[in-house]
């Protein structure tokens, strides 16, 4: 049980020394991070070769376990991507036809003038807000 602690712990440190690397890491296949990290381990432990062995096998599956996770999340975020994008969709739509409703019914209380007159006022509201975005967006930067 000991040892299974000590090899743990041994294995996230040589996981977290890689990712300081991440340069290098991204440029080794899974071999070679394998044989790398039983080699490191096993200079520092004085391992044999069979334990040596079973240690790179150990740590080509858990590389392989964690290339797996890492692309099953990516999967899974981009579906919450998608799923998000596909939800706004609906609500612009929802909020263009709750829109296009409330000025069907402004249309009927005003006169035509009237009418025109709201339209110049929301257009240049729409201008005035994006102007103030815009200042926002540059200060932000």
């Amino acid at each position: 049980m000991k040892n299974l602690i000590t090899l743990m712990l041994l294995l996230f440190s040589v996981v977290a020394f890689a990712q300081e690397r991440g340069e290098r890491r991204s440029e080794m296949s899974d071999e070679e991070m394998a044989i790398l990290g039983a080699k490191r381990l096993a200079m520092q432990l004085d391992l044999n070769e069979e334990q040596e062995a079973k240690l790179k096998e150990l740590y080509t599956k858990r590389i392989g376990e964690q290339r797996e996770l890492m692309q099953e999340r990516r999967k899974e975020r981009e579906e919450i991507r998608k799923e998000l994008q596909k939800e706004r969709a609906k609500i612009r739509e929802e909020h263009l036809e709750m829109s296009e409703e409330y000025k069907a019914e402004l249309k009927k209380i005003l006169t035509e003038e009237q009418y025109t007159k709201w339209e110049q006022l929301q257009e240049k509201r729409r201008k005035g807000r994006k102007m103030h975005m815009q200042k926002g967006r540059r200060n932000q930067g």
